[in-house]
């Protein structure tokens, strides 16, 4: 018997299955061969197929069970397939990691700040006149330096000024290796000024005094001084000279302090003594004197002030 098997094999997950196919083929050929090759008796030549001997209800029950038991073999064979081994891609993930970069503004201007209040002059130092004042909190453009690198060349804020600022309290950020050195301008001639009042009469154990009220509104440095004064009534005059800014007592002229020179802007005291008569109700003509050196010299100015005690 020759069995030719046409049927497609059947799909498991989407997958044709040749291999399960081909077990329950098989099982199926078998049975059917082996039921064909049942014993034959031979006729004359002819084969008899089946024999005689078989009854014919017993041979097609015998292939009708041959036929359920291989379709049982094939059902469980479908049903219960062979697993089959399944190649499983491994995925490796290797990030790529992008640098993240954090960039700072910086400014290239620089700019100063201090941490001590600071004239900003017309130059550098005491012989230039005062333009404006740095103060703590505050910055300013720098757009220069002096030779000496001990003072910088600002903006003042908020203004147009340029002027010269002492580099001992300062701090400058950003990049100053552009900047031009500046030469200082000419130093400029000290302009010298005071104010003198009249403040006391002092009494000076038998003898009297009378006491003055001094304020430099210059820029010159007042290091000496002399005071003249004249009782107009009694025709008195008395002189004292001092190479400091003396503040004696008005009860006993006792020395209570005494300022070694004035400033600019600063305010001290000086007196004249040794009237033998009481000052009070007299009227008095006054010339104070003040100079920039000890001894009454270099530069010198006077004032003449009158009053009555």
């Amino acid at each position: 018997m020759i069995i030719v098997v046409n049927n497609r094999p059947a799909r498991e997950g989407g997958h044709m299955s040749w291999k399960k196919f081909s077990a329950a083929a098989s099982i199926m050929l078998l049975v059917f061969v082996s039921a064909c090759n049942l014993p034959a008796i031979t006729n004359g030549g002819i084969a008899t197929n089946p024999p005689v001997t078989v009854p014919i209800d017993t041979q097609v029950a015998q292939m009708v069970a041959a036929t359920l038991a291989a379709q049982t073999v094939l059902a469980n064979s479908l049903a219960s397939p062979t697993s089959m081994p399944t190649d499983t891609p491994q995925f490796t993930f290797t990030p790529s990691l992008t640098p993240t970069f954090t960039y700072t503004s910086t400014s290239t201007i620089p700019m100063v700040s201090v941490s001590v209040n600071t004239n900003c002059r017309s130059g550098p130092g005491d012989p230039y006149s005062i333009l404006g004042v740095l103060v703590v909190g505050q910055t300013a453009e720098v757009v220069g330096h002096s030779p000496l690198n001990d003072n910088w060349i600002v903006k003042l804020p908020g203004s147009a000024v340029t002027c010269w600022l002492w580099a001992q309290y300062a701090t400058v950020t950003g990049n100053t290796a552009g900047l031009p050195v500046v030469n200082p301008p000419p130093t400029p001639t000290p302009t010298g000024s005071f104010n003198v009042v009249y403040i006391s009469t002092q009494t000076c154990s038998g003898s009297y005094g009378i006491k003055f009220q001094i304020t430099n509104t210059g820029s010159v440095t007042w290091e000496s001084n002399q005071v003249k004064a004249t009782n107009l009534n009694t025709n008195a005059t008395k002189t004292s000279t001092y190479d400091t800014f003396p503040n004696y007592s008005s009860s006993d002229c006792s020395l209570l302090s005494s300022d070694q020179n004035l400033a600019p802007g600063e305010v001290g005291t000086t007196s004249v003594l040794g009237f033998a008569d009481n000052p009070a109700g007299n009227k008095f003509s006054a010339i104070i004197q003040v100079c920039s050196q000890n001894g009454l010299a270099s530069i010198c100015l006077q004032k003449t002030i009158t009053f009555t005690p």
